[in-house]
């Protein structure tokens, strides 16, 4: 268990044609995580999934067509001595739409779970790196190689 307070939020594995997964960074920050965010008041976590990659990356995708891959407990990446309880979804990059980074997000990057190389300077957020881990096991669903 880790200590309270927490933070509940809808995570995003967003991958390309190539296999790679999306992470990205926020602002004065230096963890490495998935889009991704706090749902709205009366508002679903696929619906907060939807509206942030919309908000941080500029894509659109329907709720409906995410893949719950599932609920995750971790350490919070930013908050210090805070748990985030994530509902992890997934989704591919929709043809003719561009990820770029946007809002909040100060750096995107396309990687490899397989092959992940961290830039200096910088570190995975324990969910990110618990996700990437099962992601480069073929253990996740909805994931396509």
């Amino acid at each position: 268990m880790y200590p309270s307070p927490f933070i509940s939020v809808a995570a995003v594995v967003l991958t390309n044609d190539a296999g790679q997964v999306a992470l990205v960074r926020k602002y004065q920050t230096t963890a490495l995580i998935f889009p991704g965010g706090k749902p709205e008041p009366g508002e679903t976590a696929r619906a907060a999934a939807a509206r942030e990659l919309h908000e941080e990356l500029g894509i659109v995708v329907a709720a409906e067509d995410f893949t719950h891959v599932g609920e995750y407990t971790t350490r919070a990446a930013n908050e210090a001595a805070t748990e985030l309880r994530s509902d992890v979804y997934s989704t591919h990059l929709p043809p003719g739409q561009h990820a770029s980074a946007q809002a909040e997000i100060a750096e995107m990057w396309w990687v490899d779970p397989a092959a992940l190389d961290v830039p200096a300077g910088y570190r995975l957020a324990p969910l990110s790196s618990r996700v990437l881990q099962l992601l480069a096991q073929g253990t996740v669903p909805g994931q396509h190689r």
